[in-house]
């Protein structure tokens, strides 16, 4: 394998990470969020496909809405992101190190052949980067 190989995004993703599915009550996706120390995670269908993504500033709105309205028992779908941005397992550390300069998010999700298959933060992409570089 070449060292530009070894920057593939597939050899730091990270494969362990949290799901969630469109119809899992937003209360249960908060206490998630809290247990695992999370603050984003994509949302699948039943065959793995990326669907949108949660994050924790949509899980602030929610829990406001549900404490203005106590009968307020919403799901994913109805506070997540549809339109995510993503990378492919085979994108280079290094065009994902320029996608983060440009966007505010902290991480991606990783999919190939249309499921997700692992999520690359920041933290990942900067080790791969010294791996690469030292």
């Amino acid at each position: 394998m070449s060292k530009s190989d070894e920057l593939h995004v597939r050899y730091h993703l990270n494969p362990n990470f949290i799901k969630f599915k469109p119809d899992q009550e937003i209360g249960e996706a908060i206490k998630l969020f809290n247990k695992h120390r999370i603050f984003g995670a994509p949302v699948v269908d039943d065959l793995g496909n990326l669907v949108g993504m949660i994050s924790g500033t949509d899980c602030i709105k929610a829990a406001l809405k549900s404490n203005f309205d106590s009968s307020f028992r919403g799901q994913v779908q109805d506070f997540m992101t549809p339109d995510v941005r993503t990378v492919e397992a085979d994108y280079s550390c290094l065009y994902v190190a320029e996608m983060f300069l440009k966007d505010h998010y902290r991480r991606y999700p990783v999919v190939e052949n249309g499921n997700v298959i692992g999520m690359i933060g920041r933290t990942d992409v900067l080790k791969a980067l010294e791996m690469y570089l030292c």
